[in-house]
């Protein structure tokens, strides 16, 4: 089985269900400017475990694509405070931390350069791409339905395009997405939403 896997004649697709219609992994582009910042606070915070990602990586599976983009940065609850005063001494934008509704309705989505510092779920689903940390399409597709009010931009009909694009264009891991899901205790309303509106085999979700 893990030859085929790594021959990609295969692919898994939850805990011991696998689809022969081999699908690439998602890699998010990184930006000079994620690569600058990301590269400034590993410098500065050597230990720190934290994810870079922007809004602009789902703009591929969207049917109406956002005017503007927003930095999203998750790490150790108790490196926010730190992060956040060491940004704003490096003038690297518009720094905000775990934005209530006004201040993603007043600020954000009006900020030039918005960078959005918020707490990194322990055992997180992300990966290194060009040696930088960033989420993966689990982490993503989760994060969207979880954080409605941050994303608002990417609720309902258009949530239904990115998952349906997401699932025919990309391997998606369920299992995966699921244990993170469940950590974000989202996992059962989640799986409901994909049984309801998407294109989601059932077999894969009721496994």
């Amino acid at each position: 089985m893990f030859n085929l896997k790594e021959q990609q004649i295969i692919t898994s697709v939850s805990r011991g269900l696998f689809t022969l219609a081999f699908k690439p992994v998602f890699q998010p582009g990184i930006d000079k400017s994620e690569q600058k910042i990301y590269t400034k606070i590993e410098k500065q915070f050597p230990t720190l475990k934290f994810c870079i990602w922007t809004t602009q990586i789902v703009s591929e599976f969207m049917l109406h694509i956002p005017a503007k983009a927003v930095t999203i940065m998750q790490m150790e609850k108790e490196a926010l405070e730190p992060v956040y005063d060491f940004l704003k001494e490096q003038k690297s934008g518009d720094i905000f931390i775990q934005p209530e509704e006004k201040e993603i309705e007043r600020y954000i989505y009006e900020s030039k350069n918005p960078i959005v510092l918020l707490p990194l779920v322990s055992k997180s689903p992300v990966q290194k791409v060009n040696k930088v940390t960033t989420t993966t399409l689990e982490k993503l597709i989760v994060d969207l339905y979880s954080d409605k009010k941050l994303f608002t931009t990417f609720q309902g009909s258009e949530l239904v395009h990115i998952v349906n694009n997401s699932y025919n264009r990309y391997a998606i891991d369920f299992t995966k997405l699921f244990h993170y899901a469940k950590r974000r205790r989202k996992d059962l309303e989640l799986k409901q939403f994909f049984n309801d509106n998407t294109d989601i085999p059932k077999n894969i979700l009721n496994d």
